[in-house]
């Protein structure tokens, strides 16, 4: 099912969040939201939900839940990873997430349904560098930074929708509160679900690249411009 731009509903600790989020992610000092502690950042407040779906950032408290996602051979195998074999391995997986907030303004989302709280998997946004292809940051990667969106679903709710509805969200969340006007989804050819949820949203297989950090051929899905 598509979600519309009209049908996410955002939710912040009050109306600027998502601006003082996109200065602290320039690079001046850490926001404050009032009605908040001051110890939490602003992007820890960060929520969109859909019909069937919450989205929020992630903690590091859910790292048990989300090891099922990442120590699934199938799941990793078609992003072109290696599963993870420890639980460490999975809670590095979601700092590395957060740090994406903290540095950049933008990271993953844990996806749960709205009804009953059922961690589904996750979608989200990085910064790569077009030089290689290799994930980077705003600041690293400079005028070669390129978002992309992505997205991972537990392989008992694939099938559903899910993955379709999040990456909606998200796409129009980017353009409409990151001043982001392009983002790709960097697919392998032989994920075939993720291809048709590219196709779902829109997007166009543009041309195949080879990362340096996976070696493996992947194409680049380019989603539609901000309107």
């Amino acid at each position: 099912m598509f979600v519309s731009a009209h049908r996410v509903r955002r939710t912040f600790p009050n109306a600027g969040a998502a601006d003082r989020a996109n200065t602290q992610a320039a690079g001046s000092a850490p926001a404050t939201v009032p009605g908040v502690a001051h110890d939490i950042p602003a992007w820890e407040q960060i929520c969109l939900s859909t019909d069937r779906l919450c989205l929020r950032t992630p903690t590091p408290r859910d790292a048990e839940c989300m090891h099922e996602l990442f120590a699934d051979r199938v799941v990793m195998h078609g992003l072109n990873r290696e599963p993870a074999s420890e639980l460490d391995e999975t809670r590095a997986m979601i700092e590395g997430g957060m740090d994406g907030w903290r540095t950049d303004g933008l990271g993953p989302f844990i996806l749960e349904t709205a009804t009953d709280g059922r961690m589904v998997g996750q979608a989200g946004l990085m910064i790569f560098d077009t030089r290689g292809w290799t994930p980077s940051t705003w600041t690293r990667a400079g005028t070669h930074a390129q978002p992309e969106l992505g997205w991972a679903l537990i392989r008992a709710h694939w099938g559903f929708g899910y993955a379709t509805e999040a990456a909606a969200a998200i796409r129009d969340w980017a353009y409409e509160s990151r001043s982001i006007d392009l983002l790709v989804s960097l697919i392998s050819p032989n994920n075939v679900r993720s291809q048709r949820v590219a196709e779902r949203l829109g997007a166009t297989p543009t041309e195949t690249v080879t990362p340096a950090h996976t070696k493996q051929n992947t194409v680049v899905w380019r989603h539609r411009p901000a309107a």
